[in-house]
């Protein structure tokens, strides 16, 4: 019987041995595998995963995925969750859009210093017409937040990082993506460029913004949402009122009044606000102006299909275009 129980343990231990030495050698070759021959990138948002998708479009051995992102509210308030970090942390390189959307990077780059970071934002900015945040704008805007000047803006930039709204841009950052992954994977540099080229050429095909552009060049807009800033400048509208809304967003009555008193002045036409932040004040605009408010996307939450970008953008200037 004592013979028979220790041939029992014997064999159990055998088998554990033989089991852990089996999976140490098969994590040990699969992990080398995956360092060796694919490449894992993230993106920060879903205006820049849909230019990723395009970049890598079908070429072997690259996986393109997107960070966790919010239902509601602002990119530049998102705070990374534990399942963002264990992406970063197997990750060979985040793209993100920058220029301040990413609140949490310089976390993330400290965390990662040896993480590949491709920054469209730094990479395009002398060469794009990047729009300036109006600096006294942003200080009243504090004001009313806190109640007193604050040192720190609302969104923490001397630019208005919603680049993607311009399809523009959008174009440069394209390019950025593709000569960052071909700097990262050389072997398919040509596939990268290939494709953005073609993704931009789709851009020029497919957007229609003429009959918009016919309607609203050289005319004043007013915006609910700082990104329609590039909305307006890509169909050549001037912006001469703005009110940058979200959750956090406490307004005045005082404020409230001087942006109807901007839109009667100048003769304003057409709102662009996003509907979750802007519905309430988009009534009270049309109650007490002639102005008509249209409702428009921002890409920061979709469906993350590769043609996501031409669908909305489409819908933003056919949305415009019905309102004039």
């Amino acid at each position: 019987m004592k013979n028979k129980f220790l041939f029992v343990l014997l064999l159990l231990i055998s088998i554990s041995v033989v089991s852990f030495c089996s999976t140490f050698f098969y994590v040990k070759y699969n992990k080398t595998e995956v360092a060796r021959d694919d490449i894992l990138v993230m993106t920060s948002c879903n205006p820049i995963y849909i230019a990723t998708t395009n970049v890598v479009g079908d070429i072997d051995g690259v996986t393109v995925e997107n960070l966790s992102q919010p239902t509601t509210g602002c990119l530049h308030d998102y705070t990374l969750t534990t399942e963002d970090m264990k992406n970063l942390a197997a990750c060979d390189v985040l793209i993100v859009n920058g220029g301040g959307m990413e609140g949490y990077l310089d976390d993330v780059i400290a965390a990662y210093p040896k993480l590949t970071v491709i920054d469209t934002f730094e990479a395009i900015e002398d060469s794009y017409p990047i729009i300036k945040e109006d600096e006294e704008a942003e200080e009243e805007e504090e004001e009313h937040i806190h109640g007193e000047a604050s040192e720190e803006h609302h969104h923490h930039g001397e630019f208005n990082s919603h680049i993607w709204m311009s399809e523009n841009i959008y174009s440069g950052q394209i390019e950025a993506i593709a000569e960052g992954l071909s700097n990262v994977d050389n072997s398919h540099a040509k596939e990268y460029k290939a494709n953005a080229t073609l993704f931009n050429n789709n851009l020029s095909k497919y957007i229609d913004k003429a009959d918009v552009e016919a309607g609203l060049k050289g005319e004043n807009v007013a915006i609910l949402h700082e990104a329609f800033a590039y909305t307006a400048q890509s169909i050549g509208a001037n912006v001469v009122a703005t009110m940058d809304l979200d959750e956090e967003r406490q307004v005045s009555a005082g404020e409230v009044s001087s942006f109807i008193d901007e839109i009667v002045d100048n003769n304003v036409k057409v709102v662009f606000a996003e509907y979750d932040y802007g519905s309430s004040m988009g009534k009270l605009i049309e109650e007490q102006t002639d102005a008509k408010v249209v409702y428009l996307e921002t890409l920061v939450h979709g469906t993350y299909d590769k043609d996501d970008y031409i669908t909305v953008l489409n819908k933003n200037y056919a949305l415009i275009h019905n309102s004039l």
